[in-house]
């Protein structure tokens, strides 16, 4: 408990110098040693408290303040990566996740980290609160470190002690996964998806070429029952000699993958992502990964299977719900029969007709990826704040949407927008193909228009964080039903 004194006298101090101290981020580092954020203009920097000769790089001021009041000197300094690493002696870092339930917020404009604390505080889960892709950070012109240095401060304002997560989200080559662990992070999601051989593409010579452990799976598999959702299955051997097909070239990719984290990282997370793959994920699919990586000696944490229904970005999940839910169980009991980790949801922004089931069927062991939910509260704050910069952002996201349609599924044209956007109605950003519009545009609005982004979310950056805690709350309402 930091004493009122410091705090109101360490307010007004800060002021004095034009600084805005965020009175919930102060927190004891150690004896006579206190840790804050504040901000000058849109500039945050973490600040220092002591009474010792406790220092950071690059400070503030070229000597320490003298705060007579409370007999404390203080200096403020920007949260550099070599600043971080001192503050990771005091257990202000990622860890990996020690909960059943956990949830990640992807955080494309490093800003709104403070929010979903707000919201995810107040349910069972862990919470993943760095989560970037190689993608997303090309787009953003970030890097590993960078997304993490921006939910640490996010973690500091918000005066945060609990544990989370930080993703690498969406590793496809060892390049990204070195620059990730360099950054220090304690979850690796491998999507392997580009390394899928495709059905068409297979040759019967092919069925002959799979190796030895492939074929021992499959010997020790086939016409094998089990029990799936209180009925009995029973493995069919020509499909476990597809997924052999299909999946073994993936496999060697996450045993080398394995191989390099296990030689650099002390304590990871694991995900395996076969969702975006050519078909749904079989019963067999997901027997044979798992049996596959378990026989080379690789823990996975979580694993993310192609579910029927289409999963596109920013938009609720289409498809038959039944459906969806009979193939949900029986890839969490395969779950547990096969070693107890998680299910993952991919794409798991905005998809509330499926959260209860998807909670509920998985006894809450889950793990929920959301991302570019939170970057379309950042719009919505812009069109109700700055009608004319969300104009210009419109016609930038629709003159360039067939160049953003090549990272991301989603089934818009540009047939299906109009050239004036109505900005008198108020649910502009509610219609599905909006929302769609934007997720997939942030990299080049971005590129033409950060500066005014940036500058809008800064002067209402308390509404920016009740627009995104808000969503977030609304997700996890409705994964545990409350």
């Amino acid at each position: 408990m930091v004493e009122k004194g410091i705090l109101e006298k360490l307010t007004d101090f800060l002021l004095n110098h034009s600084f805005v101290l965020y009175p919930n981020s102060l927190r004891k580092l150690k004896e006579d040693t206190y840790i804050f954020v504040a901000k000058k203009d849109a500039d945050k920097k973490i600040g220092i408290l002591t009474k010792e000769n406790f220092k950071l790089s690059s400070p503030y001021f070229v000597e320490d303040k003298n705060v007579k009041e409370i007999d404390f000197y203080l200096n403020l300094y920007p949260l550099s990566f070599e600043n971080y690493l001192i503050l990771k002696n005091f257990g202000i870092s990622p860890t990996p996740c020690r909960q059943k339930s956990s949830f990640g917020t992807g955080d494309r404009l490093g800003l709104v980290t403070p929010a979903h604390i707000v919201a995810l505080k107040e349910y069972p889960v862990f919470p993943v609160l760095v989560q970037q892709s190689p993608r997303e950070l090309e787009k953003t012109r970030r890097d590993f470190k960078d997304a993490l240095l921006k939910v640490i401060l996010g973690v500091l304002e918000a005066g945060y002690t609990g544990e989370f997560g930080a993703d690498a989200d969406h590793i496809k080559d060892e390049k990204y996964l070195l620059r990730a662990i360099e950054a220090g992070y304690t979850m690796y999601t491998l999507d392997v998806s580009e390394l899928l051989t495709k059905i068409s593409d297979i040759s019967s010579n092919q069925v002959m070429q799979i190796s030895p452990q492939s074929k021992e799976i499959i010997e020790a598999f086939k016409g094998k029952k089990i029990s799936i959702s209180e009925e009995e299955y029973t493995i069919r051997e020509d499909e476990l000699y597809k997924s052999a097909l299909i999946y073994e070239k993936a496999m060697n990719f996450v045993e080398k993958v394995y191989s390099i984290l296990k030689e650099k990282v002390k304590d990871f997370d694991l995900e395996i992502s076969i969702d975006e793959g050519e078909k749904d994920t079989t019963v067999e699919d997901h027997i044979f990964v798992a049996e596959y990586l378990h026989k080379k000696g690789i823990d996975f944490w979580s694993l993310a299977p192609k579910f029927p229904g289409e999963f596109q970005k920013a938009i609720d999940y289409k498809g038959d719900i039944n459906k969806f839910a009979v193939e949900l169980k029986k890839h969490y009991a395969i779950s547990q029969q096969f070693g107890g980790y998680k299910l993952s949801l991919h794409s798991g922004s905005d998809k509330f007709s499926i959260y209860e089931i998807f909670s509920e069927v998985t006894q809450h062991s889950f793990h929920i990826k959301t991302s570019g939910t939170s970057w379309l509260q950042a719009v919505n704050l812009i069109f109700e704040k700055d009608k004319k910069l969300f104009y210009e952002l419109y016609k930038i996201a629709l003159n360039n949407l067939e160049e953003s349609k090549k990272a991301y599924k989603v089934l818009i044209d540009k047939d299906d927008f109009a050239e004036e956007p109505n900005l008198e109605n108020a649910q502009i950003l509610s219609q599905p193909e909006i929302k769609q519009l934007f997720h997939i545009s942030y990299g080049v609005l971005l590129d033409e228009k950060k500066e005014e982004i940036y500058d809008v979310l800064d002067k209402y950056e308390e509404e920016h964080y009740q627009f995104v805690s808000a969503n977030i709350k609304n997700h996890l309402e409705k994964i545990f039903n409350k």
